[in-house]
């Protein structure tokens, strides 16, 4: 996720971030079946992946305290 798109993410509706968080959870699997396969080649993906997850489960939390 580029600094741009993290900036934009509060902005965001409560349904839009549940859509991407349900998305990267979905990215987050076949990376793992990938990387089991041996077909990933770059594993820091995988590690990006969860990271912008716990960016996006973050902002949401906070627009759920701020409700």
């Amino acid at each position: 996720m580029k600094r741009k798109e993290v900036k934009e993410l509060p902005a965001k509706k409560k349904e839009e971030l549940e859509k991407a968080i349900q998305k990267t959870i979905e990215e987050i699997v076949k990376l793992k079946i990938d990387k089991q396969v041996g077909k990933l080649k770059n594993i820091s993906l995988l590690r990006e992946k969860k990271r912008d997850l716990a960016r996006l489960k973050t902002v949401l939390k906070d627009k759920e305290l701020k409700s």
